[in-house]
Order: C-alpha cells, then structure tokens, then sequence
C-alpha cells in the first residue's frame, strides 16, 4: 500500500484514507494493511487524535486477551459541500466527514444549458445551503465539485465540456472561491463518482477497481493501488472517446459514445417510438420530448420500444467493459448513472453479453453502484475531504482566502 518512495505526509493521508474506508478498524489492522510497523501508525495516529480527524470508538475487538481499541473517523472535523454539476441535473448537498447527508439542495432544467449557466445556478443552490448551515452554526470548510468534461483537478478548469450547450472553458475554482472564498476544488464527474465509490461505497475493501459511468457521455474512474489514476494529462478514463472505423473506405471514425450513452438511447427510443405510433414512450411523445426516466418507466411498463434500447445499452455496455478488461485487467468494475434504475437486470445482461465478447478470458466482478444517484456529489465531497485533512496535517488548518 505505501512504498519507501512515499513522503510522510503522503503517508499520513493514506493511513486516514484506510481509517476511513476500513473503520472501525485497530491500529494493528491498519500497520498490516499498510504494509508499516505498528510504532509508526501509532505516532502517526496520536497526530490524528490530537488534531481531532479521528477518534478512539466505543467498540472493542473480540480478540482473546488484550481488547483491541478501534479507530474511527470524527465525523465532526470537517463539513463540506459536495457538488454534482450535471446537463440536466444540479444536486448539491452538505456532508460531514463520515460521509453522512446533512442537507441537500437540487435543480433540473428541461433543456440542456451552457456549463456557464449551470454554474450560475450551482450558486443559487450553495447560496440557500451557506445560509442553513450558517443557522446551524456549521462552518463549511471546502467545496468539491464534480463536473463532465476534461477537468485540470489542480486549476478547476473546465476545457470544453461536452454535451453542454456550447463548448466554453469555464475555471469553476476561481469564481466559486472568488464568491463565497471556500477552498474550491474540481474534479471530473467519472473520477469524484469513484472517489465516493472508494471511500463510503462497495469500493471500500479494493485497493484496485475501476467505476464506469454511463450518463449522456461515457467515463471511468480508475482506482490503482488505492489512489485515483488520471493519467499524465488527466485524461484516464475517457472510455467514451474510443475510437474505432466506420465500415467502408471512408476513412471516417466513430467514438463509442455515439451509441453507447443516454442520449445515443434517447436517440433510438424517439426513432422506434415514432415508428410504431402506440405504447408508454410513443404516448410521452405526443406531449414532450422524452427524458432518461421516462425510457426507465417504459422499461417497467414493458414497452416494447423501451425494452429494445434496454437491450442495445446493455450489448454497449458490455463492448465498454470488455475493452476495460482487456486495456487495465481490474477485480472489480462498478457501474454508475441513471441506467442503474433498470434493477439487477441491467448488470445481469452486460455480465451475459461481456462473457461472450471475452470468451475464455476472465471478467471482472460487475456490481451496480449502491450509490449511483449520489456517488458525484459524495465523491466531490470525499475530494473536498481529502483537502482539508491535508491542510491540517500541513498545518494550515483550512485556511480561508
């Protein structure tokens, strides 16, 4: 887990990252998983308990002789709001250290904005969530935010987000610290999704996985040796831009996003729905343009049509997987978005589908995320977390601009 490379404040990041995803958990326990002595988790523990990050649990291990006391995350030593800046969807809620929902504040458009505007109304949500924790007397200590698109994490910009309504660089770090200054930090939406996974998701107990996100674009989020891998210029996972040749001799390309996402399913269901002129989508259609739930109800209500772009989704999702397989060799993949609301079904039919792509070859373990409608704004948060924990280990104690 930690190597002889790993600086000590590095490693004193890890030591409450494992605190937190493996609590309540014995000092012992966390040397071993470590990989150091117990000496040294020790110190570095005391450090914790005197700064306030974690603290000594009521439980007691059942070990015959000396009891075992465990360690947990103080939940009260940072409050954060979490962010999840979707086309469609605003949600932004507060959360404390132990991952825990204090409040949540959302908003939804009927039509795809530019991300300009979606960060104006991110604004309106934190306006009405400073102002409850304000009476709570809560201090928020940072902003995470998770946004699509190609995100510089150490800048929070935003360069050209696709699927928005025009292409814009947006550097969300600096207007939202310039407003409200709290520490702000960005990531992309499929990396905080897998952030929110590791930490208080099925995530918790693999130091290696990756989780797939399929929304109106296609991302995955890899965790490697217990740390997000992004690549050297942060474009790990961007599984949506492969590519692959038209048929012919055109020389034209495609991108698996094309048929493979939420809006490729809009797309057929709309298509199909006109052709066939009756069931629950053709009825929706008389009097709006369809949504991503609406092709999930006709799911439900077995309409034919929907049942159909079900089954496509499935079979891309399943070239989707079956590439990851093949390009990182993961234990475990986690999927994530809206499709998840299908049921086990879902992930039942893209396991069935990558079995045949892969042949002999072995798959991953698939798992729906148990955290699909949240994992973006925890993951934001559990970003955000992360940062503050590291700034009062540094000494800086979340200093306000």
């Amino acid at each position: 887990m930690i190597n002889n490379h790993s600086s000590y404040a590095n490693t004193k990041e890890v030591l409450y990252t494992l605190i937190c995803r493996y609590q309540p958990i014995a000092r012992s326990d966390v040397a071993n998983i470590a990989g150091l002595t117990r000496a040294s988790v020790s110190n570095i523990v005391k450090e914790f308990l005197e700064l306030g990050l974690v603290e000594e649990s009521d439980k007691v291990g059942k070990n015959v002789g000396r009891k075992k006391i465990l360690l947990k995350v103080n939940e009260q030593n940072a409050h954060v709001i979490g962010i999840d800046v979707g086309r469609r969807n605003i949600v932004a809620t507060i959360y404390n250290a132990g991952g825990k929902m204090l409040k949540t504040e959302r908003s939804s458009f009927p039509y795809v904005k530019t991300l300009r505007e979606n960060v104006n109304d991110t604004k309106k949500l934190l306006d009405k969530l400073l102002i409850w924790a304000h009476l709570k007397k809560i201090q928020i200590d940072a902003i995470g935010i998770g946004v699509p698109g190609p995100v510089d994490p150490k800048n929070g910009i935003v360069y050209s987000a696709p699927h928005f309504r025009k292409n814009e660089t947006v550097n969300i770090k600096k207007i939202m610290e310039e407003t409200y200054k709290i520490p702000t930090f960005v990531e992309r939406d499929a990396n905080a999704a897998a952030l929110g996974e590791q930490w208080f998701g099925i995530g918790k107990k693999h130091d290696s996985f990756v989780y797939l996100l399929l929304v109106e674009g296609i991302g995955a989020g890899m965790i490697v040796d217990g740390n997000l891998y992004r690549g050297s210029h942060e474009l790990a996972g961007k599984v949506g831009k492969f590519v692959f040749p038209k048929i012919g001799d055109s020389g034209e390309i495609c991108i698996l996003e094309e048929f493979g996402s939420e809006i490729s399913a809009l797309n057929i269901a709309e298509e199909n729905a006109k052709k066939t002129r009756m069931g629950y989508l053709n009825s929706i259609m008389q009097k709006r343009p369809l949504n991503i739930d609406d092709l999930i109800n006709g799911f439900k209500a077995k309409d034919p049509v929907a049942i159909k772009v079900v089954d496509v989704m499935t079979y891309y999702t399943a070239i989707t997987v079956s590439n990851l397989v093949l390009l990182v060799d993961p234990n475990l993949i986690v999927i994530g978005g809206d499709f998840i609301k299908v049921g086990s079904h879902f992930v039942e039919q893209v396991q069935e589908k990558a079995k045949k792509i892969l042949g002999e070859r072995p798959l991953a373990d698939l798992k729906e995320s148990p955290i699909y409608d949240l994992s973006i704004s925890l993951g934001a948060a559990t970003r955000a977390i992360s940062e503050v924990v590291s700034m009062k280990l540094t000494g800086l104690k979340g200093k306000r601009f």
